[in-house]
């Protein structure tokens, strides 16, 4: 099973969040392969998909009205764009290269190519910020994928208690990152 990108974590909907993460896991394979095709490594590849996801998160309001085998089309376009211009930015990189590597997080997944341009590590300082159950949940859910159902049975807690805390969890998460220092 391949990570969900943390960018749908801070999707204000959770309609959007589930229909892009439902759109993501169908055709990961599909967007990964053309990302491949173009960048030749599957690090470059997994960054083009992220970054492929980031777009999209843009465009969900007429990735709705689309067909599927439109919709398909749509995500493929658009990973070959980012991995294009993925690509056009680690030439321009590599022309301007100080000898410093850049101090970035293993890219081996692909929400960190995305994450590490948005700064992984806020992200991370900001989930340990939440509270103990908000933050607890959103490990499980995110980070071991398990679903609501399994979450509420570890816990002792109905299904839609842990959907709550998911809910409030994004909110607090989202205006972490917008700089809201007195968010909980």
């Amino acid at each position: 099973m391949f990570p969900l990108p943390l960018i749908l974590l801070v999707l204000d909907s959770r309609e959007d969040r589930d229909f892009l993460e439902a759109l993501y896991r169908e055709h990961y394979r599909l967007m990964y392969y053309q990302a491949l095709k173009i960048t030749h490594t599957p690090e470059a590849a997994q960054d083009a998909v992220s970054d492929a996801i980031l777009a999209l998160t843009q465009k969900i309001d007429l990735l709705r009205t689309l067909p599927r085998n439109k919709q398909a089309a749509y995500l493929v376009i658009t990973v070959k764009h980012q991995a294009l211009n993925l690509l056009g930015r680690k030439k321009r990189e590599d022309v301007t290269w100080d000898g410093n590597l850049p101090e970035t997080p293993d890219a081996a997944r692909p929400e960190d190519g995305v994450m590490a341009r948005a700064g992984v590590e806020r992200i991370k300082r900001a989930i340990l910020r939440l509270p103990p159950r908000e933050k607890e949940i959103m490990l499980m859910r995110y980070f071991r994928e398990m679903k609501d159902d399994e979450i509420a049975k570890e816990l002792g807690v109905r299904p839609g208690t842990v959907r709550v805390h998911l809910t409030r969890a994004r909110d607090h998460l989202a205006a972490l990152l917008q700089g809201k220092e007195d968010a909980p």
